[in-house]
């Protein structure tokens, strides 16, 4: 019967591999439209300030009247009424409009902030809705006998607010949006210093922008193998379970750390993400099953004809 878990968490994982996809879009989508708005603020800042595109981003920079900071924080103080309750993005927003009373000269700088900023806040209500779609898809999948099917509310916020390997998907988009950010601003400051004409510029944004998706593919698969596992967890502590074996994806993609651990069993009260249970790295694979003496519990629930029964995600 121990055949039973292991197909049955790999056919939950074969499925991931194609839903994933759908997060990945959403959130490449959001960078796509944060890519065009730059190159616009970019384009509107030269068309206004420059004679014919001839003049320096420095040249430009003092152009800049008090009426267009006006409108960037008439911008920002609308955007922050409008999202009261995400304190992570308030915190943020606030910083910027601090920033944007000490210098005129920073207007670009602060749009390019702005808008990953509202990239950053799209994209986390993106990774919340699809994982916990994911979470309370993979318990019902899971469920035997007569095991209630569904997770409630708070159970699901607890897997996802959990912080495993330090941090947890909202705050990973965070970090990886303010080093974008930052690549952004180097590439303005670039030009200022030689002087790059806007074309050339606007090329070097998309650039950049164009380098998100792989690191966004490894977010999404990393944060989505990491539900997946926490709930199968829950799930199997619903049972009873009290200890679980790691199961490695053995081929020549397997990373060192789970081809170590392929087989170990461990205690389902020290399941630990990142450091017995996966995910255990970007790109992690693996998954848990019930180990060995915990299967005699389950062998009267199971039915090895329905093993690639999986029930519809939508």
């Amino acid at each position: 019967m121990s055949d039973y878990w292991q197909k049955r968490t790999q056919g939950i994982m074969d499925l991931l591999d194609v839903k994933d996809k759908n997060l990945t879009d959403a959130v490449l989508k959001e960078y796509q439209s944060a890519s065009q708005d730059v190159a616009i603020k970019i384009d509107e800042f030269y068309e206004r300030y420059a004679d014919n595109n001839t003049v320096s981003y420095a040249d430009a920079h003092k152009r800049i009247r008090k009426t267009d900071l006006s409108d960037y924080v008439k911008r920002a103080n609308n955007y922050r009424m409008s999202n009261k309750d995400n304190p992570e993005l308030l915190k943020r927003l606030n910083a910027q409009y601090m920033t944007s009373k000490i210098s005129r000269l920073e207007l670009l700088k602060l749009e390019i902030d702005f808008r990953i900023l509202q990239a950053s806040s799209q994209q986390v209500g993106s990774f919340t809705e699809y994982l916990a779609k994911e979470s309370a898809y993979i318990y019902g999948a899971l469920a035997v006998g007569n095991a209630i099917k569904t997770l409630n509310n708070a159970e699901i916020d607890s897997i996802l607010s959990f912080e495993w390997s330090g941090a947890n998907y909202s705050e990973r988009v965070w970090r990886d949006n303010d080093v974008l950010a930052n690549k952004l601003k180097d590439v303005l400051v670039k030009a200022a210093i030689n002087g790059s004409n806007p074309r050339v510029t606007a090329k070097n944004l998309r650039d950049v922008f164009g380098g998100t998706k792989p690191n966004t593919e490894r977010l999404v698969r990393t944060e989505s193998t990491y539900v997946a596992n926490a709930t199968t967890a829950k799930r199997y502590e619903s049972y009873g379970v009290e200890s679980y074996e790691f199961v490695a994806v053995m081929d020549n993609r397997t990373s060192s750390i789970c081809r170590s651990l392929n087989g170990e069993v461990f205690k389902m009260n020290d399941f630990s993400p990142g450091t017995n249970a996966p995910s255990m790295h970007p790109n992690c694979r693996s998954t848990i099953v019930p180990s060995d003496d915990e299967l005699t519990k389950f062998n009267k629930y199971l039915d090895p004809d329905t093993v690639d029964d999986l029930p519809s995600w939508d």
